[in-house]
């Protein structure tokens, strides 16, 4: 449990450039130097309140995420730190600490650091309510010009030669994410941003770095993402059995026999995703109250 009046501890491993500010009333502000809003309380919680800025379009996530204009700093975009899952439903943005927070901060500097395109991290701000319950708040630069991949897909997907364009470009993120060790455990269609030059990864919240990635932990990010593209397609099989190659041929990047294994041991695991997709699809029209 925490100190009646800590949040942080006095010295906290902080990633280079990064400073911490106590604020009143058991707050925490960690900024990037010379490239953070004032650590003000009002300015802030007027900010996560959605006051002065406005919900974008297609948040795709737990809980709003607002796009703002903030004096001297540019066009910046808040989101708020959630559980996901059953947990998401019962505890909401409410954490034990703000161990979660920072380790986001981390791994996004380090991947960075690594090549991975993901919008600059600001600042985090921390607010503690009582009882060791944490909340928490992420600042990010703002990547102009792009939609995510599940506003894409629900324009419906084009045609070949752009469709390819598209998978090649989701593969290559994905690809370098790995490289630099990183797992996402919710890398789905919202959490990848298209933009004209190329594709950015969000939310890191949960995302983690390991010395090395295995074929199978490799291969259950391509599955996540293809059952999040099920979902909004709604179709078991949204992809050609061509699509799905010209993406493992990109994600391995003319690496023949990485290519080959990844794709053996895909094959071997397609049918159990497009159970998984069907069982998920009918639940929720059990769940909704239409006919399975």
């Amino acid at each position: 449990m925490l100190a009646e009046t800590e949040i942080l501890p006095d010295s906290p491993s902080l990633p280079q450039g990064f400073r911490m500010v106590r604020g009143p009333g058991m707050r925490v502000w960690v900024l990037r130097e010379g490239a953070s809003p004032t650590p003000d309380v009002d300015l802030w919680d007027r900010w996560i309140r959605g006051g002065e800025g406005r919900v974008l379009a297609d948040p795709g996530g737990r809980a709003p995420v607002y796009q703002i204009e903030g004096e001297g700093i540019g066009r910046v975009v808040l989101r708020s730190f959630h559980h996901g899952g059953l947990f998401g439903k019962l505890l909401g943005n409410r954490f034990l600490g703000a161990g979660r927070f920072l380790a986001e901060l981390r791994v996004s500097e380090a991947i960075r650091r690594e090549g991975v395109p993901t919008p600059e991290v600001l600042a985090l701000y921390l607010r503690r309510t009582g009882g060791g319950v944490c909340r928490g708040w992420i600042l990010t630069r703002y990547v102009p010009g792009g939609g995510n991949l599940r506003q894409w897909a629900e324009a419906g997907l084009p045609g070949k030669s752009e469709r390819h364009r598209v998978l090649r470009l989701a593969a290559r993120t994905v690809s370098t994410l790995h490289a630099a060790g990183c797992l996402h455990p919710d890398l789905n269609l919202s959490n990848l941003l298209l933009v004209p030059d190329g594709m950015f990864v969000l939310d890191l919240d949960g995302a983690f770095v390991e010395p090395s990635l295995g074929v199978r932990a490799r291969t259950d990010t391509f599955l996540r993402l293809y059952r999040s593209l099920a979902k909004v397609m709604h179709t078991d099989e949204p992809l050609s059995v061509r699509d799905r190659w010209v993406f493992v041929k990109a994600y391995a990047d003319g690496n023949r026999e990485d290519s080959r294994a990844l794709w053996r041991y895909l094959g071997s695991r397609w049918s159990l995703a497009r159970a998984r997709s069907r069982l998920s699809r009918r639940v929720r029209r059990v769940i909704h109250g239409t006919s399975v």
